[in-house]
């Protein structure tokens, strides 16, 4: 299961995209499933930043804070 310390916005776009990808799913698709817009997805996986996406990663840097994302299919272990 692929895994990575998330320090930006960028790092976790690239794993929202591997998954996307290793799933097989357009993001045209992930997006209706979601019920977001396709450009929502579009922007989101560019890493186009955001103030809240800004900010959240500020906070969690000044408190020291590691996000770690890991992706698999866990829905197979169920």
């Amino acid at each position: 299961m692929p895994e990575l310390t998330a320090r930006k916005l960028k790092d976790v776009a690239a794993v929202i995209k591997a998954a996307r990808e290793d799933a097989g799913i357009s993001q045209a698709e992930l997006a209706e499933r979601l019920v977001f817009p396709r450009d929502y997805m579009v922007d989101l996986e560019a890493a186009k930043p955001s103030v809240y996406t800004t900010r959240l990663f500020r906070v969690l840097h000044e408190l020291g804070i590691t996000l770690r994302l890991e992706y698999g299919d866990d829905r197979a272990e169920s």
